[in-house]
């Protein structure tokens, strides 16, 4: 086999794959979990479920791929952040980028839940979304450790520094996204929100 004709095949088997997940991420969007079958896919993606069968074990395979792929994206989003702000304004653009994308991520995460719950642990794919899952976190740490010390500050040298900070940024993510504090103008709530964090994690 040519090195050409390699290159196509290829190329067209990761166009069909790309096609499979799209069409999984915009059934996900319009009806949920519960609307993400292989059938719905082949359909939306226009090919076979044969096809589909090639590439994912099942649809918990396909949506564990899109949730990988979110992940890392939200890795190269903090990775562009800068740090010279300090760590509140850090803090202040992960959650309007989570919230802006929390139909895309936070939506996913909480059908992971459940997901995760009737997953094989022996999963390849389950696998790998916790491994990446660990690079995000350590994304999270590296990030806000040098926006500390560029302003002058440290974090606290406490194991519940990160799973604090995570649970804060999600819920805060979620608490702007879905406009649950009506009452008060996003932004304002964003900017308090990161300085209460902030203080929580850091010492001068």
């Amino acid at each position: 086999m040519s090195e050409s004709s390699a290159g196509s095949i290829y190329g067209d088997a990761d166009a069909r794959r790309r096609r499979t997940l799209d069409a999984a991420a915009a059934l996900l969007a319009e009806g949920g979990y519960s609307a993400l079958t292989i059938r719905s896919v082949a359909k939306r993606a226009g090919t076979s479920t044969g096809l589909i069968y090639q590439y994912f074990a099942d649809k918990q395979d396909i949506f564990m791929a899109l949730l990988n792929e979110a992940i890392v994206e939200s890795m190269d989003r903090i990775a562009a952040m800068p740090r010279d702000g300090g760590v509140a304004a850090l803090l202040a653009a992960i959650i309007d980028d989570s919230a802006r994308r929390w139909n895309q991520v936070g939506r996913m995460s909480a059908i992971w839940r459940d997901a995760e719950g009737n997953a094989d642990s022996d999963r390849e794919s389950l696998r790998e979304v916790h491994r990446v899952a660990v690079l995000y976190d350590q994304q999270v740490m590296r990030a806000v450790t040098k926006a500390a010390e560029l302003e002058g500050r440290a974090l606290l040298d406490d194991e519940g520094v990160l799973p604090f900070l995570l649970s804060g940024l999600q819920g805060l993510a979620t608490t702007v996204a879905n406009n649950w504090a009506s009452h008060l103008d996003p932004s304002e709530l964003v900017s308090f929100s990161a300085e209460a964090l902030t203080r929580a994690i850091t010492r001068k």
